[in-house]
């Protein structure tokens, strides 16, 4: 079983996630700390620790590290991920979202989806919708015309949901992986920091005698460091030698470079909009897009919407060329009539109206997507690289380069049937299995073409299959997507209350708005308000359910019609209608949530700047 959902990429599965970040590697090694530098190698019983999702800690041995089961939703032994952030900002892992390694289908959609979200293709669909118009105004916007635009963007949309439901799980899924690797340092920050405070206390209180000078980041916790370091001093020699060198050293270092709370704060220069999470502007794209993107997604633009479909509605009352060969039975009367009130005609005009609507708008969500995280990106190198530096001038000062992190441990969030299901259609959809299985619908479509005779239900049928798949991605991206960031909130908040738990200790101080929290005067707007309500019943997996059962309400219809013109286009008209207000919906949810996002890595940033200074300025450099 675990063969067939390998070779189908696993679909729906949500594994526990174990990370542990790496050792540094230290460029101020000399000579002299050859033997303090190198991970000892050839120990047959590594102890590894594991912090779950609750902050407590388990031990388990090295040899005992398994591979997770591939055909269970929960892990059944611990195998750590893998995660390494590149100069350029991207992240490279070793597991995909369903939890199998990544394969070459998965590393191609990856470059895709890349390639999908770049100035390069936001440009080519500009074009191509220019020249249709151009095309459109020559030829007096015939039938055909309106016919390749909205089979057209029904392809479009089909491949950019594919593309953009892998976006959201691969995004999510890096972004836990950082949050492991940041908690899992800090950490390690904790230990060695609280050794010193530990060293400070003792010299000042002699009651606290039995203080441990030192807490391993392999026992320390916020609330049971001297429980753990018992645990630890009885079983960790080696440990316990490093420990007894560093007081050593300690004792020799003057007595100022103590963590003191008078100087700890140290500001990091930083721009305003960089703090509220604004994307930068670099150009007159990124202003176009921004601008575009924060007008569509308002509240505004979604009553204009519905005001226009009202609009379209009362005008299906006017009769219309009703597409029939003479002889006419009569204007608007008998079988055969010149006129005809909500026409094919009528229910066109929508149909490519609403095409164009959503062309634009998957273009503009691929695009913002694509600028957030190269903006997150930018931020997350210069997190890591900040980190390195902590880790080594705290693992240099005090000798220890064995010091293995800790394993941090992040379970799928519970999950009803309903949603397991989502998740594997999902999963469909974001993985190679949907790209055949459109390739494969493709084949047939231009296979029919000649016995139908190229005609123009011919031509619809891709557009009403497409439209109709297009309908239900639409509910299941937002769903999907509703979730995972609650996720991915989850993580970033436990990163930020680990930080400020340690400048608390340390006495730090940070300033409110590098906290990472939400903005007040955001949050309190009347159009927050309407647009979060909105997003909550779009995001009900009762929504997916209702979209099933109007998508087989809409095929008995057509049946009836016996797929005819009539027939494909009352398929058409009302799922392209909600797929246009729930990518409306998507691209405001997403604007919001990325910014606060960005909100929280820039906030990031600046504590780990703050952290630096602070390390910098009370363990410098001992030359041993």
């Amino acid at each position: 079983m675990g063969r067939i959902l390998a070779f189908f990429g696993n679909p729906g599965q949500r594994p526990t996630i174990h990370h542990r970040a790496p050792l540094p590697i230290s460029h101020e090694c000399g000579s002299d700390l050859d033997h303090v530098c190198t991970v000892e190698e050839g120990e047959e019983e590594e102890v590894i620790t594991i912090i779950d999702e609750n902050g407590e800690k388990k031990e388990t041995l090295k040899q005992d590290l398994r591979a997770i089961s591939s055909n269970s939703d929960q892990s059944t032994a611990v195998e750590l991920s893998d995660m390494n952030i590149e100069s350029d900002g991207s992240i490279i892992t070793s597991h995909g979202f369903t939890g199998l390694n990544k394969g070459y289908t998965d590393k191609v959609l990856d470059i895709l989806v890349d390639f999908a979200g770049g100035q390069i293709v936001f440009c080519c669909v500009w074009i191509i919708l220019i020249i249709w118009i151009v095309i459109g105004i020559v030829y007096n916007g015939s039938y055909v015309w309106q016919v390749v635009m909205q089979d057209g963007q029904s392809i479009q949309c089909y491949i950019w949901d594919t593309l953009l439901m892998r976006q959201q799980l691969t995004s999510t899924h890096e972004q836990v992986l950082v949050c492991c690797q940041l908690r899992s340092r800090m950490s390690t920050f904790k230990d060695f920091l609280t050794r010193t405070l530990n060293v400070h206390n003792h010299d000042k209180d002699d009651t606290n005698n039995n203080i441990p000078l030192s807490c391993s980041a392999s026992s320390i916790t916020s609330n049971n460091c001297n429980e753990s370091n018992d645990k630890t001093t009885q079983d960790k020699s080696k440990i316990n030698e490093d420990n007894e060198y560093c007081q050593e050293k300690n004792a020799e270092t003057p007595e100022n470079s103590l963590p003191e709370s008078s100087d700890a704060i140290i500001n990091p220069e930083m721009d305003m909009k960089t703090i509220a999470g604004e994307l930068p502007i670099e150009n007159w794209y990124d202003r176009f897009s921004s601008i575009s993107s924060n007008i569509i997604g308002s509240v505004p633009c979604m009553i204009l919407f519905w005001l226009g479909i009202i609009v379209w509605i009362i005008c299906g009352v006017i009769p219309k060329d009703a597409g029939n060969s003479p002889p006419y039975t009569g204007r608007t009367t008998g079988s055969n009539p010149k006129l005809k009130k909500f026409s094919d005609a009528w229910q066109m005009y929508i149909n490519t109206a609403v095409a164009v609507s959503l062309l634009i708008c998957t273009t503009f969500l691929q695009n913002i997507r694509a600028r957030h995280d190269k903006f997150i990106a930018k931020f997350l190198v210069n997190t890591f690289e900040i980190d390195d530096k902590i880790d080594i001038r705290l693992r240099t000062y005090f000798k220890d380069f064995r010091l293995a992190n800790p394993v941090i441990t992040v379970p799928p969030g519970k999950r009803t049937w309903g949603e397991k299901c989502i998740d594997w259609y999902a999963d469909i959809i974001g993985t190679g299995i949907g790209v055949m299985l459109a390739i494969a619908f493709f084949g047939v479509w231009i296979g029919i073409g000649s016995p139908l005779h190229w005609d123009d239900n011919w031509w619809l049928i891709i557009g009403t299959y497409t439209g109709l798949v297009g309908f239900l991605d639409g509910y299941v991206i937002r769903q999907v997507y509703f979730r995972i960031i609650e996720h991915e909130e989850e993580n970033y908040s436990k990163v930020a209350e680990q930080d400020l738990e340690l400048f608390q200790v340390l006495g730090i101080d940070c300033p409110e708005e590098f906290t990472g929290k939400p903005q007040g005067n955001v949050t309190k707007t009347l159009n927050y308000k309407i647009s979060s309500f909105v997003n909550r019943i779009c995001s009900d997996q009762l929504s997916v359910l209702a979209s099933i059962l109007i998508i087989i309400g809409l095929i008995c219809v057509s049946s009836g019609l016996r797929w005819s013109t009539t027939g494909q286009l009352i398929a058409n008209t009302p799922t392209m209608i909600i797929e246009e207000f729930f990518l409306i919906v998507l691209l405001q949810a997403h604007n919001w949530a990325d910014q606060q996002r960005r909100v929280e890595v820039s906030a990031l940033l600046a504590r780990r700047q703050i952290l630096l200074a602070y390390v910098e300025n009370h363990f410098p450099v001992i030359k041993y």
